[in-house]
């Protein structure tokens, strides 16, 4: 696939140009609002009431509310974005079995796929020509990302953020027994040997040194491993890497001591480091820097991040590139609307400064001045090594199937009867791909 396909000839400057309200939407970054005194002056229009779908990792509507919709209303008086949340009756499948999937869309770059499947998004190619919308105004590693979920250069999201990934680690664990904090770009040999010098009990405390969240997905993302065989869609997990991932998952979970509380229910490590507070070490997305700023005053244990760790054959990078993004659902009834709203919230750098404020992500603008602003809305971030967390780069992702999620569920399995001794490595790795394969060709019959 051609991923520059569909790039227009404009600078950014003309991509920066506002239009006005009958002439078609603006693109929204910090250059055009700064000099354009009339940027910031509300458009005035006929009344129109958009839903927003929120899915898989999307903002609460609290934050929302805040940094989404209350910036929006400022710019955009007569749009009225509502917040509709996924649950039941609200599932992806209802929603466009009904007819009724919202007007924009906001997701994980992930589950593009899921609403592929369903046939649900538009893509915007044409739109973003028609308002002048330049694609190079947002992070590369995200937009060609997202880019490859066209198979013929159809974009069928634009990014709102960017992930990132960071290991948080409780600094009284290691004070407490007289070991050194972990360092930024450390691999995950050195976090292991580290674990391993903190994993003890005392004072009837079992003390773990690394309990990695989701520890599958953790590692197999360091890799960019793909699920799928895709020229012939069938699962494909039987090769060193996979085996790479499932020996090192099991050694960090059957280090003497740093056993999983719950053997069945290996993947809540970032919840337990925050809740038993017996956890040296934990890697995740960056969300959950967030989290431990929000909860500072009640954690009761002294803080403190670095960077994501790397395999030792690819230093200095983390996991694969993720975002959280907008699409634009093909029913909608107000499709420039809609796109309105999306080329505004991931291109104003208004709205872009207050999601990094946050803590939580990377700003979906190529434009590093915005990252001044990171964690600004909880000073005690001022007092941690957020600095630290960006000296790793994401990887490209894998080559993203429709069929992963089974994959991912058969691998997670298996897993556990590897860790349990029921099956070796190979073993496991051989039953996931057989599994999965038979699940996905039942599907497509």
């Amino acid at each position: 696939m051609n991923k520059k396909s569909f790039l227009t000839a404009l600078t950014v400057s003309s991509a920066l140009m506002v239009m006005s309200a009958c002439g078609g939407a603006a693109s929204h970054s910090s250059g055009a609002e700064s000099k354009d005194p009339a940027a910031g002056k509300p458009e005035e229009s006929k009344p129109v009431t958009l839903q927003a779908y929120a899915y898989s990792g999307a903002l609460v509507k609290e934050d929302f509310d805040k940094y989404i919709a209350a910036p929006l209303k400022q710019k955009y008086p007569h749009i009225t974005l509502e917040y509709v949340a996924s649950g039941k009756g609200t599932s992806p499948n209802e929603l466009a079995t009904a007819g009724t999937m919202p007007d924009i869309i906001m997701t994980g770059m992930r589950q593009l796929l899921v609403f592929q499947e369903l046939d649900a998004p538009a893509d915007l190619t044409n739109l973003m020509k028609t308002h002048r919308l330049d694609r190079s105004l947002y992070r590369k590693e995200a937009i060609d990302a997202i880019a490859d979920y066209g198979a013929k250069g159809e974009l069928y999201a634009l990014p709102l953020y960017v992930n990132f990934y960071a290991m948080l680690y409780n600094k009284d664990i290691f004070d407490r027994f007289s070991v050194e904090y972990p360092k930024d770009q450390m691999t995950w040999d050195q976090v292991k040997a580290l674990a391993a010098k903190v994993t003890k009990v005392q004072d009837g405390i079992a003390y773990k040194g690394l309990q990695p969240a989701d520890i599958i997905d953790v590692f197999a993302g360091g890799l960019s491993l793909s699920y799928m065989d895709g020229q012939n869609q069938k699962a494909k997990v039987t090769t060193d890497g996979w085996k790479n991932v499932f020996e090192i998952a099991k050694e960090f979970n059957s280090m003497p001591g740093n056993e999983p509380k719950d053997p069945k229910n290996i993947w809540k490590g970032s919840d337990d480091f925050f809740k038993d507070k017996n956890i040296a070490m934990m890697p995740y997305f960056g969300t959950r820097v967030q989290k431990a700023a929000q909860m500072n005053d009640e954690l009761g244990f002294n803080w403190d991040v670095v960077s994501f760790p790397s395999f030792s054959d690819s230093p200095g990078k983390s996991s694969e590139v993720d975002a959280q993004v907008l699409a634009l659902s093909k029913t909608s009834k107000h499709p420039d609307e809609a796109f309105k709203v999306i080329q505004f919230l991931t291109s104003s750098q208004e709205v872009q400064s207050g999601l990094v404020k946050m803590g939580r992500a990377l700003p979906a603008l190529n434009d590093e001045d915005l990252m001044k602003s990171f964690g600004a809305d909880y000073p005690v971030l001022k007092t941690k090594n957020v600095n630290g967390i960006f000296k790793t780069t994401p990887r490209q992702p894998h080559k993203a199937s429709q069929y992963d999620d089974i994959v991912r569920k058969w691998l997670k399995n298996t897993f556990l009867d590897h860790l349990s001794g029921k099956y070796d490595v190979n073993t496991a790795l051989k039953m996931a791909e057989e599994g999965a394969t038979k699940e996905i060709e039942s599907m497509k019959k």
